[in-house]
Formats: C-alpha cells, sequence, structure tokens
C-alpha cells in the first residue's frame, strides 16, 4: 500500500450518509454525519456508486497479501471503527447508520430511490430478505454467478451494492475435504476476486466510485498465524478502499 495513500479514520455508521452525499441526496439529521474529507473528496464528480461488500477482509489482509488491482487503483482507504466488524453487523450500520432497525424508517437503499436514484442489491437471497427495502435484489449462491451479475447491473443503477461471501462456504466444504488451510483460501479468495473486481472498474462507465468495503466475516474463525503477524491480523478493522473511475 503506497505510503501517499490518502488515509482517513471514521465511524462505519458515517457510511449512509456520506453515500447520500456524494449521489446529491440529502441525509436525515438523525444519523451519523458523513465522513466529510471523502464526502468532500468525491461530491459533484460521481454519477454511480458501485459498492462491493468483501467477507473477511481488512487492513491486514491488503498489506500482507497485496491484491495488485486494489493497491494500484485506490484513491483513498478508510479505517473503520465499529462494535461489530462481522458480516451483518456491517450490513446493518451500512443500510439503517447503526444498530437499531430502520431507526425512524431510514433505510438508505430506500433513501436513494426515494430520491431518483435507482438501486440494486445482488447477494444471497437470505441477506436480500433481510435487507432489500424497496431496491431491485437479484439472489445469487455463488461469487462466480455474483461477478456475472455485477457485470450486467453496475452501468444501469445509480447505486450497486453487490456482495461477495464465498469463503464460508468453501472453508466448511475444504475443512471437511482436508484440502486448503484457512490462510490459502483466503489468499486464492482474495486474488481471485482482485481480478474481478479489475474486471467490473474496465466495464464501468466513467464518473463511477467503486467503494470496495472489507469485514471480519460471517463468524469468528481460527487462523493459524502466529506470533507478531497474529497480534497484526488480531488487530485489523474493517476498511473501505475508493476507486474513482474518470
Amino acid at each position: 500500500m503506497s505510503e501517499n495513500l490518502p488515509t482517513y479514520e471514521a465511524l462505519l455508521p458515517s457510511l449512509p450518509a456520506t453515500i447520500l452525499k456524494i449521489l446529491g441526496a440529502d441525509a436525515p439529521s438523525f444519523i451519523p454525519s458523513p465522513i466529510q474529507p471523502i464526502a468532500d473528496k468525491f461530491s459533484g464528480n460521481v454519477n454511480r456508486i458501485i459498492f462491493i461488500m468483501l467477507d473477511n477482509l481488512g487492513l491486514f489482509e491488503i498489506t500482507y497479501y497485496k491484491p495488485q488491482f486494489l493497491i494500484e487503483k485506490a484513491d483513498a482507504i478508510i479505517l473503520l471503527s465499529t462494535k461489530n466488524p462481522y458480516t451483518l453487523g456491517v450490513m446493518h450500520q451500512l443500510l439503517f447508520g447503526g444498530f437499531e432497525y430502520e431507526p425512524q424508517g431510514f433505510h438508505l437503499l430506500r433513501s436513494l430511490n426515494n430520491a431518483g436514484l435507482e438501486t440494486v442489491m445482488v447477494g444471497r437471497e437470505k441477506d436480500l430478505n433481510r435487507y432489500k427495502g424497496n431496491t431491485t435484489a437479484l439472489s445469487k449462491d455463488t461469487d462466480m454467478a455474483t461477478w456475472i451479475e455485477a457485470a450486467k447491473v453496475i452501468n444501469r443503477f445509480r447505486f450497486s451494492l453487490i456482495h461477495f461471501l464465498d469463503f464460508e462456504q468453501l472453508y466448511r466444504s475444504k475443512t471437511r475435504l482436508k484440502q486448503d488451510t484457512p490462510e490459502e483460501l483466503i489468499e486464492k479468495l482474495i486474488k481471485r476476486t482482485d481480478k474481478w473486481l479489475l474486471s467490473i472498474y474496465k466495464q464501468a462507465r466513467s464518473k463511477t466510485l467503486m467503494i470496495i468495503l472489507g469485514n471480519h466475516g460471517r463468524y469468528k474463525i481460527d487462523l493459524n498465524y502466529q506470533g507478531r503477524i497474529a497480534e497484526w491480523r488480531k488487530a485489523s478493522v474493517p476498511i473501505g478502499l475508493l476507486i474513482y473511475k474518470q
């Protein structure tokens, strides 16, 4: 990761207001305020946002495995503070601005739709049923199918929420078969997904902002890192990587 990359620290529940601000929509006063440097940097220059959630990706994985596209193209990185860094907790904070369910009726996707900004969500059916609001929802069972669907929708909607979460399913099957270790599997999935994100970037139209949000996964998994690397990984935080296509 470049030492010159602008790096910000922020509360994860500030993301909804930040997204609304960037896309020119009003954020209600009762949700956390936007991340102002990010809002200032991109407001007025973005026609659409591709928001990608990746399970089991944090600051540790980015710096340790060095996915090429994410490192070379990132315009900014946000270190996100949260009391719950796991998948559903992160999804909740992203869509509701905190841990309350639809506070005063607020839902990020619904707010965007009400502002005339069409949205789409691509992911697993259970997550869609819980979080889709009134958005267009496309259920996919694998990351491969999600990636293929993403190529179809990213330029048709003003806000696309794409969720890649193959790790847990593959982890269970490969552990049962005694194939890859969790560490090997994480590395393979990060490098694979990095190539997919590059293809999404190439297909995206100009004035598109990609936000890649990494979380700690659906549940805690014991990994076999040792010594300083283990401590480093333990201290890792969710991150947001921002990539702007002019």
